[in-house]
């Protein structure tokens, strides 16, 4: 399983809203700077504030002719500007500064120093009629500042709009994202499997993409596996069907012709026959519980670990008890315990001994010996069974479910099994984990 790199949802949210507002706040310093050399030019370049000037010009020229007031009297001059909320307010003579509000003392006529301020502004110079004669005046209101605040305040919407537009798509992307995966899941609840979950980043959402990604997989192996094994038992209850038909058969056909016998003498051989097969049909079954006890759902409990021998003597004991009855020699020379510990399933354990017995019996040489042999590695302690084989090849038209069932019962108990076999020579090796 591939192990992503994760970044947090929370930074990439952060770095976005952070990013998102260092980008309005550089449209705003552009737009600002634009706007502001754009506006100077243009109040500079035309009659705007000339024009805005006439209004207060004509009230001043009232209040001039009405008071009957000279150049000189600034005074009064500079109270009513100031009432006006007039910023500046200057009155000069052929470029000679008379009156400047920006000052608070009286200014010396032909203060040449002072009347360089008037060559900036003398476009704007209106012609008024004072009791002295006429003076020009320069009147300034701030007449553009409420286009320079009204471009400011646009130039600050359309940054925050740019701002919210840049999260919006950043966090629209997520949630787009969210919905595909929310589509991907529904499709696989609907059985699509073969609908790839797509992977994009490496925050949360994609370590989430990458979990239903791996859980989709899992779920397909689990399908792949649950119509292998019912491939397999469906194939193993056909075989098993054979091989039960092969037993049943000639069971009925011995009871059949004992049945019609006119002595207990003359049937004592079929019934011997009949009893033979009897005992096929009961392993067979034997066999093919054990099969699905194994594959069942309930849970396999191990036992407390303990010493090899002391696990395994007495079921090997009684494998050789077994076979000694039927007449088979068991070789024990090579057998022998090292105190290590393993852990078994006792019912597995005796399931196991059953299905080497029943082995054995089918396909052993009877005049040969079994031999048992013990060999430890510093991980597993393992257990050889070796015989010869009676008829070559003979156990290959079986259905092989005993030693399935050995398998499967090792691989429970975390153990292994391994079966060799060598022209006439046939061995299982049971290999245990040491605990």
């Amino acid at each position: 399983m591939v192990k992503l790199k994760r970044n947090s949802l929370t930074k990439e949210i952060i770095f976005l809203v952070l990013s998102g507002f260092a980008a309005a706040f550089i449209l705003f310093l552009i737009l600002f700077q634009v706007g502001t050399t754009l506006l100077s030019e243009y109040f500079a370049g035309s009659n705007f504030i000339y024009n805005s000037e006439t209004s207060y010009i004509n009230e001043l020229t009232e209040f001039v002719h009405k008071k009957k007031l000279a150049a000189t009297d600034t005074d009064q001059l500079g109270d009513w500007a100031h009432q006006k909320g007039i910023r500046h307010f200057t009155i000069s003579r052929e470029r000679v500064l008379i009156y400047d509000s920006t000052y608070s003392n009286s200014i010396v006529l032909g203060n040449t120093s002072e009347s360089d301020t008037l060559h900036y502004n003398w476009q704007y110079f209106h012609t008024v009629s004072f009791s002295d004669g006429d003076a020009d005046v320069y009147i300034y209101a701030n007449y553009e500042l409420k286009y320079y605040l009204l471009y400011y305040i646009a130039a600050a919407f359309i940054s925050i709009f740019l701002w919210i537009l840049l999260f919006a798509i950043g966090i629209g992307k997520k949630v787009n994202y969210i919905q595909q995966l929310s589509s991907s899941v529904t499709q696989i609840e609907s059985g699509a499997l073969d609908c790839e979950i797509p992977i994009k980043g490496n925050d949360e959402l994609a370590t989430l993409a990458h979990g239903l990604n791996e859980m989709r997989l899992s779920l397909i192996e689990k399908q792949l596996k649950e119509a292998q094994m019912k491939s397999a038992q469906d194939q193993l209850v056909l075989s098993m069907a054979h091989d039960l038909r092969t037993p049943l058969t000639g069971l009925m056909t011995f009871l059949e012709i004992a049945r019609k016998q006119n002595s207990l003498n003359e049937c004592t051989d079929y019934i011997s026959k009949a009893y033979a097969k009897t005992t096929q049909i009961r392993d067979l079954s034997n066999q093919l519980f054990d099969f699905f006890l194994i594959n069942s759902e309930n849970p396999m409990k191990l036992e407390e670990p303990e010493n090899v021998e002391y696990a395994l003597g007495e079921y090997l004991s009684e494998l050789c008890g077994l076979l000694e009855m039927d007449g088979y020699h068991v070789s024990i020379e090579k057998l022998y315990w090292e105190p290590v510990q393993i852990q078994i399933c006792t019912d597995f354990a005796g399931r196991i001994i059953n299905n080497l017995v029943s082995n054995i019996k089918k396909y052993a040489h009877p005049d040969l010996p079994v031999f048992l042999i013990s060999e430890y590695t510093k991980t597993s302690a393992c257990i050889t069974i070796q015989n010869t084989i009676a008829v070559p090849d003979q156990f290959v038209h079986g259905t092989g479910i005993g030693v399935k069932n050995i398998h499967a019962m090792m691989h429970q108990m975390h153990g292994l099994c391994q079966v060799n076999i060598e022209s006439d020579t046939y061995s299982i090796t049971l290999k245990f984990p040491v605990i």
